[in-house]
């Protein structure tokens, strides 16, 4: 659930008060004690520093991996782009710098998109769902293929319809369409205690300081935000509507109601072509590239020191709220628009930003 690998800080100097370890006369236990900590204790810095460098060099910009999955013609290539954990602007960043590295190679035949993920910030969802469009526009002969595994919820499934063809695992969780904004108003209990919101603003009347904790509930505010997640509800529907086109068995409406549906439920709705794994994504790429003899070979851009420093891991992002999506919360919602808790306290009210989740 967490970035794995190196610390992402190296263990800091140790202040020493002068003779901590120095032995006693005739202690040669203690002595020898002190000695193997010191070691211990030098070890410990030379192997952080060794691994702060090669977390570095590893991230380089211009660096992508290639890893062979199906040996085959390189001459014939399907290229496997996985997206994983939750979906940030860095996301999308490495998706769009991996998937131009495939486009560059004209061995690559096929893509084959691996998702799994409940979702995360709408911008870069709707990026990679814009970006595989603008792929299958330019190149019409490369199919993109888009395999889900265990999550495809939310954010999941909007980047999942923008495939030409898609697969999900019979215990596959998906769909998740809807809208939400969690909001919390505290204006009783901080009348209680003398506290009252005196929030400027211009203009005076308006609406930049609408949904604040602090503030009594407003109706206008209300109308006003909900207009908001009215409007990311229709792009929402939009997507996937553009991207299964005829193949929804039910009125879009009927389908985007915000429920999780299982790999067989997705398939019946007409949100997935076929109940199958990667292996079965990866011979139907091939097929639609009518290739004989495919290699099979995953593209992935590594994620610097500095990248985890400033949230570069799906999972995690610094300054990013968190989606719901940590371990022992079960509840199930569809696209959010959250409040920002990290910066509640300088702005004095809430900071929204628009999340899809899923779990």
């Amino acid at each position: 659930m967490y970035p794995s690998g190196p610390p992402m800080f190296p263990m800091p100097p140790m202040m020493v008060p002068p003779g901590m370890f120095k032995a006693p006369r005739g202690g040669l236990i203690q002595g020898i004690l002190s000695t193997l900590a010191l070691s211990i204790f030098g070890l410990s810095l030379l192997l952080n520093v060794y691994l702060f460098a090669t977390a570095g060099l590893r991230g380089g910009d211009g660096e992508i991996d290639q890893t062979v999955l199906v040996e085959g013609d390189v001459k014939e290539k399907v290229a496997v782009i996985p997206i994983t954990g939750e979906i940030f602007d860095a996301t999308a960043e490495r998706f769009d710098r991996v998937l131009s590295a495939v486009e560059k190679d004209a061995n690559v035949k096929a893509v084959v998109v691996e998702v799994d993920t409940p979702g995360g910030a709408v911008t870069p969802s709707d990026e990679i769902h814009a970006r595989i469009q603008r792929f299958r526009q330019r190149y019409p002969s490369r199919p993109v293929v888009v395999t889900m595994k265990g999550l495809a919820t939310s954010g999941g499934y909007y980047i999942s319809c923008a495939g030409e063809y898609v697969f999900a695992q019979p215990t596959t969780l998906t769909g998740n369409i809807g809208v939400i904004m969690p909001r919390m108003n505290v204006s009783k209990l901080a009348g209680a205690y003398g506290v009252e919101e005196v929030t400027v603003t211009a203009p005076e009347h308006g609406f930049k300081n609408a949904g604040s904790m602090y503030a009594p509930v407003n109706p206008e505010d209300n109308k006003y935000l909900q207009g908001i997640i009215d409007g990311a509800f229709v792009q929402f529907k939009l997507a996937v509507t553009g991207g299964r086109q005829q193949k929804l068995t039910k009125t879009i409406d009927e389908i985007a109601n915000g429920k999780v549906y299982t790999g067989g439920e997705a398939l019946a709705l007409g949100l997935v072509d076929q109940i199958g794994y990667s292996n079965d994504a990866y011979d139907k790429a091939a097929s639609m590239a009518s290739l004989s003899n495919k290699q099979v070979v995953r593209y992935t851009k590594p994620v610097s020191f500095l990248g985890l420093l400033m949230g570069g891991q799906a999972k995690s992002g610094v300054g990013a709220p968190s989606t719901g999506a940590s371990p022992g919360n079960t509840t199930v919602n569809g696209v959010n628009v959250n409040v920002d808790a990290g910066l509640l306290d300088q702005l004095n009210r809430p900071r929204l930003l628009y999340l899809w989740r899923g779990q």
